[in-house]
Parts: C-alpha cells; sequence; structure tokens
C-alpha cells in the first residue's frame, strides 16, 4: 500500500509541474512578509522603498518586462531601480524565478 501512495504522489506531483508550466502567469512583485501578521508593517501601505523583488516565469517574462516593473515601482518613491541579483525557490512553482532591485535617489 505504501508503494502505490508513494507513485500516486510522483504522479499528482508530475501533473501539478505539468500544468504549472502552461500557464503564462504574469510577474508580480513579491513581499514574503505579505501574510505575516507579525510583521511591523503587516497591513499598511509602503511609504518608502528600498528594494523591489519581482517574481516571474521566464517563458513569459522578457528582462524589458522586469526592468519597466522595478522602474514604476521604484519611481512612485522617486527612486531609480538597479539591477542586484538573481535566484529560485522563494517564489510558487508558477513563477519560479526572482529578480531583485534595489531602489535608490537619482544621483
Amino acid at each position: 500500500m505504501s508503494k502505490l501512495r508513494s507513485n500516486s504522489l510522483i504522479a499528482l506531483t508530475l501533473v501539478a509541474l505539468a500544468l504549472s508550466a502552461c500557464t503564462n502567469q504574469a510577474p508580480y512583485i513579491h513581499n514574503p512578509n505579505e501574510f505575516n501578521r507579525e510583521s511591523a508593517n503587516f497591513g499598511k501601505e509602503i511609504t518608502d522603498r528600498e528594494s523591489v523583488m519581482i517574481c516571474y516565469a521566464k517563458s513569459s517574462t522578457t528582462v524589458q518586462d522586469l526592468l519597466a516593473m522595478a522602474q514604476a515601482e521604484c519611481g512612485k518613491f522617486g527612486k531609480e531601480a538597479q539591477f542586484q541579483e538573481h535566484d529560485f525557490l522563494h517564489c510558487p512553482l508558477t513563477t519560479p524565478a526572482r529578480a531583485i532591485f534595489s531602489c535608490s535617489k537619482p544621483e
């Protein structure tokens, strides 16, 4: 019975991955503490931004999309976006890549 459960779990995982690969979810700004009720900023509007993290799918997002999103978000606070790094495993499966930009005052 354990082997049957294991095979079922593997099959379900493969189906989920296949379905997520077929979706083209739009990139979005990632806030890791968005649902953390213990966060000091929970439920509050952002008044300043030091960085922007954007989750996206490489198959449906261009570098220009990421730059435009980061510039627009940093621009709300009179700042410019500067690319910092790129990583994985911090966003959901449908948008597994994450680009991180810093927001700084123009010189």
